[in-house]
């Protein structure tokens, strides 16, 4: 199965225009600042927020080339003096620079599409509706009281708190009709201890301060943009990824590394994991993938609770 859908998908790639007739200085350019940037954004593993950015960039760089497929497309339509004489291999590549263009339209449109529908449902919804399974609650105002007080610590809009009524412990953050609002579930509230609360929530808020909704959200549309291209499925993950751990890195220069660690560890042996909606609605802060190895890892959106924890005392012995 894998290897029939990476055939699959290098195929794609080849029309989405990684390969190109007309290789003039400016594609040379782009390819050499997305692979610079790539490279970067590998040896910064420990550098959240420059690998995050490095991974956007070859996004960006990607989408550019997926533009200028478009503009060879009909360069090759209008330019009649091609060194290709033969009318069947002119019909091939064609045949060929038209899927190029259609795919790289296609994805524009559908990004587009996707952006203002995830509009809608974010900004126009409320809460109950985007997460219909779960019972919301008021939050007691000792929580209330203790989002306000990190928030501001922290520099940023304290935003309006929801009691999830559940007894898995949860956390997350997400844009809905009334805001900005961070959901804690009961479960939390009875596994943790205050500091340990404080690291979570520090970690919901660390997303807000971080603007962590722009850099997903924009991750996300590029990589439906560029929905035929592979390489994009494997970027996009990466970005999520970094930015969860730049949120922890935020939220422990304010309430301590310890207190998350800890948190994490008690809530890794629990076993209790988020469920993958989260991934791109809002913040999870206890999700943790299930059963990944480490190919099937590359696409996974957040990190692994261990990989959360190592990080963090790597940031701690530094």
């Amino acid at each position: 199965m894998i290897v029939t859908r990476g055939a699959v998908m290098f195929v794609a790639w080849l029309l989405l225009g990684s390969f190109n007739m007309h290789v003039n200085e400016s594609t040379l350019l782009l390819s050499t600042i997305a692979l610079s940037a790539l490279g970067l954004a590998v040896v910064a593993r420990r550098l959240s927020r420059v690998q995050s950015v490095a991974l956007l960039s070859v996004l960006v760089v990607m989408f550019y080339q997926s533009l200028l497929a478009i503009a060879g497309w009909l360069d090759f339509r209008l330019d009649r003096s091609s060194i290709l004489e033969a009318e069947g291999v002119r019909h091939f590549f064609s045949v060929f620079f038209t899927l190029n263009a259609g795919l790289a339209i296609v994805g524009a449109v559908a990004a587009v599409a996707f952006g203002l529908s995830l509009e809608f449902r974010n900004l126009r919804l409320p809460l109950a509706r985007l997460f219909p399974e779960m019972a919301f609650m008021k939050a007691p105002s000792e929580v209330t009281r203790r989002v306000e007080i990190l928030s501001k610590m922290m520099g940023v809009r304290p935003p309006q708190v929801a009691m999830i009524d559940s007894g898995d412990p949860a956390a997350f953050i997400t844009s809905s009709r009334q805001g900005c609002v961070l959901a804690v579930s009961v479960g939390l509230l009875e596994s943790l201890t205050e500091d340990e609360l404080d690291a979570c929530l520090g970690h919901e808020l660390s997303h807000v301060k971080n603007s962590d909704f722009a850099f997903r959200s924009f991750a996300t549309l590029t990589r439906i943009a560029l929905f035929a291209h592979p390489l994009s499925h494997i970027i996009e993950p990466a970005v999520y990824r970094a930015r969860e751990l730049m949120a922890d890195k935020t939220a422990a220069d304010f309430v301590g590394a310890n207190s998350l660690i800890s948190a994490l560890s008690k809530l890794r042996e629990s076993q209790n994991y988020m469920n993958e909606q989260f991934e791109w609605i809002g913040m999870a802060c206890l999700f943790n993938p299930v059963g990944t190895n480490r190919l099937t890892r590359l696409f996974d959106k957040h990190p692994t609770l261990d990989m959360r924890i190592k990080a963090l005392r790597e940031w701690q012995s530094s």
